[in-house]
C-alpha cells in the first residue's frame, strides 16, 4: 500500500524563498500569456506591454498606494494574523475626511492657512482613528470569540461598503454634483496634490524621464507619508516591546502565554495598528487624488486592499523587500490595464465570445501570480512523501 504525507521541511531549501518569487512572477507572468494567447491575442503584444509597463511612470501613484497598505498588512502579517479587510479599513478611513472637507467646513471660497491646516490634519488623524477602529474590530471577534479572522476582516469589507454607499446616497451626498450619486469635490484649500506640468521637449527619453518627476512632484506628500510608515514600521518591530511580541505571536504563540503576556490585547493592538497604517493611506490618497467619493464605492480604488495582499507576500514579510513587491504588482497591474485597453485585445476577446471582459483580465494576470506563488511556497516549506506499507 502506497501512502502520501505532507511534511514540513525541517531545513528551508537554499533560497528557496527568493527562487519562490522569482519563479511565481515569471510562471504567472507565462500562463497568463498563454491563457490570452489561447483567446488569440499575440504573446509579443503581451510581453510587450508587460515590460513596458516596468518603466511607466503610471506605476508612480499605485507604486506609493500599495508600499503603505503593503507595510500596514506587514504589521499583521508577522503576528500570522491575516487580515484581509484592507479594503474596508479604507473605506471606512475615508468617512471623517469627507465629513470633514466636505461637509463641517466645506467652502467655495479661500479659507486661512491655519483651517486648511487643521482641517487636513483633523482628517488624517481621524481616518487613522477610523481605520484602526475597523481593524481592532477583526482583532475583538479573534480575540474573545476565537472566530477566524480570514472570513471577519472579508465580512467587514462588506459591511464598509454598505456602510459608505449608504452614507455618499444619504447624509454626504453632494449639495453640486447635479443629481450625481457622489458626495461634493474636496476643496482646493484641503487637497494635497502638487500641480505641475512639463512641457514636451520631442525627445522620448527626457520626456520620460519629466513624466516621471512631475509623478514625483504630484505625489511629494506622498512619499512623506510613505517615508514616516517605513521608519514607524522598522521602529515597531525593533524598538518596541509590543512589536517583539507581535514577533513572537507570528513563531511561536505558546511562548507568550508562558510569558505572562496578555495575547488577546496583542492580536486587537496588531490589527488596529494595521488598520491605523491603512486609515492613513486613504485619507492621503482621498486629498491627494481621489477628491471625492462616488456610488458604487467598490470601484474607486483599484482592489488596493486585495493587492497589497500579494504585495506583503512577495515580500516575505521582509521590510526592505516591501517596496521591490509593491513596485512589481503596480507595474504588472497597470500592464493588465493596458492590456484590456489595447485594440488587439478587445478584437480577440469579442471573437472569443467574452466582449466587456476586458478589465477584469488585469486580476487574470494577478490570480496567475498568486496561485504558482501559492502552489510554489507549499513546495519550499513542505515535502511530499511516499510511504510504502
Amino acid at each position: 500500500m502506497i501512502r502520501l504525507v505532507v511534511l514540513r521541511r525541517t531545513r528551508p531549501l537554499k533560497y528557496g524563498r527568493f527562487t519562490t518569487i522569482a519563479l511565481s512572477l515569471i510562471a504567472g507572468i507565462v500562463l497568463y500569456t498563454l491563457i490570452l494567447a489561447a483567446i488569440g491575442v499575440s504573446p509579443v503584444l503581451t510581453l510587450s506591454i508587460i515590460s513596458t509597463s516596468f518603466i511607466s511612470s503610471g506605476v508612480v501613484k499605485d507604486f506609493i498606494v500599495l508600499t503603505v497598505l503593503g507595510y500596514a498588512l506587514l504589521v499583521a502579517f508577522k503576528g500570522s494574523l491575516w487580515n484581509i479587510g484592507a479594503e474596508g479599513q479604507f473605506y471606512m478611513g475615508a468617512v471623517p475626511v469627507i465629513y470633514l472637507t466636505t461637509i463641517a467646513f466645506f467652502t467655495m471660497g479661500n479659507v486661512s492657512i491655519v483651517q486648511s491646516i487643521l482641517v487636513i490634519i483633523g482628517s488624517i488623524i481621524l481616518a487613522i482613528i477610523f481605520g484602526g477602529l475597523w481593524g481592532a474590530i477583526a482583532g475583538a471577534i479573534k480575540a474573545y470569540a476565537g472566530v477566524d479572522e480570514v472570513p471577519v476582516t472579508l465580512i467587514l469589507n462588506y459591511i464598509a461598503y454598505y456602510l459608505v454607499n449608504i452614507l455618499i446616497l444619504g447624509p454626504f451626498q453632494g449639495k453640486y454634483v447635479y443629481g450625481y450619486k457622489r458626495t461634493d469635490l474636496i476643496p482646493e484649500a484641503y487637497q494635497l496634490g502638487i500641480k505641475i506640468q512639463f512641457a514636451s521637449t520631442g525627445n522620448p527619453i527626457i520626456d520620460g524621464v519629466l513624466s516621471y518627476v512631475r509623478e514625483l512632484i504630484i505625489h511629494g506628500w506622498w512619499l512623506v507619508g510613505l517615508a514616516l510608515v517605513v521608519f514607524l514600521v522598522w521602529w515597531f518591530f525593533n524598538k518596541t516591546s509590543l512589536g517583539l511580541k507581535v514577533k513572537v505571536l507570528g513563531s511561536n504563540p505558546d511562548y507568550l502565554v508562558t510569558a505572562g503576556w496578555d495575547v488577546k490585547k496583542v492580536i486587537i493592538a496588531t490589527f488596529a495598528i494595521s488598520g491605523a497604517i491603512v486609515g492613513f493611506m486613504s485619507a492621503l490618497y482621498l486629498l491627494g487624488y481621489l477628491l471625492r467619493l462616488e456610488y458604487p464605492i467598490e470601484g474607486q480604488t483599484a482592489g488596493y486592499g486585495y493587492l497589497a495582499i500579494l504585495v506583503a507576500w512577495l515580500s516575505l514579510l521582509d521590510i526592505a523587500l516591501v517596496p521591490v513587491s509593491a513596485y512589481i504588482i503596480s507595474s504588472l497591474t497597470n500592464a493588465g490595464i493596458a492590456q484590456s485597453s489595447a485594440p488587439e485585445v478587445k478584437q480577440a476577446l469579442t471573437q472569443a465570445g467574452f466582449a466587456g471582459a476586458e478589465l477584469s483580465f488585469r486580476w487574470v494576470m494577478i490570480g496567475s501570480i498568486l496561485l504558482t506563488y501559492s502552489v510554489l511556497r507549499f513546495l519550499s516549506d513542505y515535502e511530499v512523501r511516499v510511504i510504502r506499507k
